[in-house]
């Protein structure tokens, strides 16, 4: 909605212009009627005013003298002139202040509305261009920081990263350094008694206090990817990259209730050596579990064994979680079987509590994607886990787990044969094949046969999410998928998935992924 202001001096011409225009339907509303240029110029410091319509002869100050101050005001503002006077001299002045028209009273309506239905295109235009510049300029540090992570992954070469920063007139130091990456500790189960806003923002501290002392100390240029972590490029001769690293680790213990560990690859002599930095500091990082947290691993803290291991224990961790899924109890023991053959060489009875609790934290990580909880599930609390503590071998340990396990898929089975799971699933269908139109619960419901509040309460009993939840994430899971097509834009993305306010698309986007669209196809 386009705001307008009505000056002249003469009364009458000013209740005409008011109402035997269209308003409404040129999107367009009054926000101010003045009989002098006076009475208009405070209007227009009081409010945002994107037309104005004023007479030129008037007395005091003319309309050619209140333009002038207006457009000093709001540089952006359209004027359009309306003279009794058919004078050369007049139209010549409102063509210098590039004003959008020059009508002659007595006004002709069809004049006056094609003239606002030409400076209504114009506004929607130079909007429409400002949002696109906007957003271009917000997108630059994002493509900055997923440029950076490609980088060092070896996607893109560095002079292309060197371009992008020094367009921006950033310049990557160059000379030996090292790569760190930085993450949360225990954020699977730790905070799982706050609520979501809660866990948001304690890691969002988290992220800001690393941040902030990377810049204070001056210890490189960094990135965030989405699963929460910080990635470090440590470059100056000047910095020791162990030492920096655990000064950070220790500001973060000492100003917040969580913890860090940082992997730390070993240094190389010149940035454009960086990603096998990078390399390094994610194989450290993920020995984690044996070697402990809350502190830097670097690869002379690890064993080869160890490293060895944590590969062979993503594949059998993968494949025990899909056991659980399919009520596969027999594969479900045998992988967790292989799982403790990996760490029957640990001596350190606290490492081993630790890996179990690794194991917990990646059920419960699963879980979530098939839209359950591990301790709701089996109605536990989270001290009940200080029981590891207590076994004393870890056949103790093996067992609880094991026994837990079974729980959990004997749930997730039942579930699946829950008796209204066939309208379920061929709801589920239903909603799949027609994201990109209307999905209310009352046009589904009329579909299928049923009252709205009927058919919400029994979808939301089968699968413990209401049915809006549940067209929210197929939408957001569609469009991710959408948005790895180079091809697609974003916003067809968001109409092929059901929306046509892009803004809301974004915004439960970055409520479900934690990026916002532009940003997540510059990681993916």
């Amino acid at each position: 909605m386009y705001n307008v202001l009505l000056v002249d001096d003469e009364q009458l011409d000013l209740e005409v212009l008011q109402r035997f225009m269209p308003w409404e339907k040129l999107d367009m509303t009054i926000v101010g009627k003045a009989n002098s240029g006076f009475a208009a110029m405070k209007v227009l410091r009081e409010q945002k005013v994107d037309i104005l319509i004023t007479d030129i002869k008037m007395p005091i100050m003319t309309g050619l003298e209140l333009a002038e101050q207006a457009r000093s005001l709001a540089p952006e503002l359209k004027i359009i002139f309306i003279s009794g006077h058919d004078e050369f001299q007049f139209a010549q002045k409102a063509i210098k202040m590039n004003a959008s028209s020059y009508i002659l009273k007595p006004v002709d309506d069809q004049e006056l509305l094609n003239t606002l239905q030409l400076v209504k295109e114009q506004l929607n235009y130079e909007r429409e261009r400002q949002k696109k510049e906007s957003q271009i300029e917000e997108s630059i540090p994002l493509l900055q920081n997923e440029m950076l992570l490609q980088w060092l992954k070896g996607a893109i070469d560095f002079q292309k990263l060197d371009f992008l920063y020094d367009g921006r007139r950033i310049r990557l130091q160059v000379g030996q350094g090292s790569v760190g990456i930085i993450e949360i500790d225990d954020r699977a189960w730790k905070l799982k008694q706050f609520s979501d806003d809660q866990k948001s923002y304690a890691f969002e501290h988290v992220l800001r206090l690393a941040a902030d002392f990377i810049h204070m100390h001056q210890l490189g240029f960094y990135c965030n990817t989405d699963d929460d972590k910080i990635v470090l490029v440590l470059s100056g001769a000047d910095i020791d990259p162990v030492t920096s690293m655990q000064s950070l680790v220790d500001h973060v213990r000492t100003h917040s209730s969580q913890t860090i560990t940082v992997g730390l690859g070993s240094p190389v002599s010149d940035i454009q050596d960086m990603p096998r930095s990078y390399r390094q500091a994610g194989d450290a990082l993920a020995t984690k579990m044996f070697i402990g947290k809350c502190r830097v691993i670097t690869l002379s803290d690890t064993e080869g064994e160890i490293v060895k291991s944590t590969s062979d224990l993503e594949l059998i961790m993968e494949a025990m979680l899909a056991a659980t899924a399919n009520y596969e109890l027999v594969r479900i023991y045998d992988c967790l079987e292989q799982l403790f053959n990996l760490v029957h060489s640990l001596k350190d009875k606290l490492t081993v509590y630790n890996f179990a609790l690794y194991v917990i934290s990646k059920i419960d990580f699963f879980l979530r994607s098939l839209n359950a909880n591990f301790y709701d599930l089996l109605s536990i609390e989270l001290n009940s886990l200080n029981a590891l503590y207590e076994f004393e071998t870890i056949d103790d340990i093996k067992a609880w787990l094991r026994r837990r396990l079974f729980e959990v898929s004997e749930h997730l089975h039942l579930k699946k044969k829950n008796p209204n799971r066939k309208l379920i699933g061929e709801i589920e269908q239903y909603v799949a094949e027609h994201l990109e139109n209307s999905l209310q619960l009352r046009d589904v419901a009329k579909q299928f046969g049923f009252s709205p509040n009927y058919l919400g309460y029994v979808f939301k009993e089968a699968t413990n999410e209401s049915f809006g939840d549940f067209v929210t994430r197929k939408r957001m899971e569609k469009a991710k998928e959408l948005l790895h097509d180079p091809k697609i834009k974003i916003y067809e993305a968001a109409n092929r998935v059901g929306y046509q306010n892009l803004t809301l698309f974004s915004r439960h986007f970055k409520m479900t992924f934690g990026l916002a669209p532009v940003d997540y196809r510059k990681q993916s």
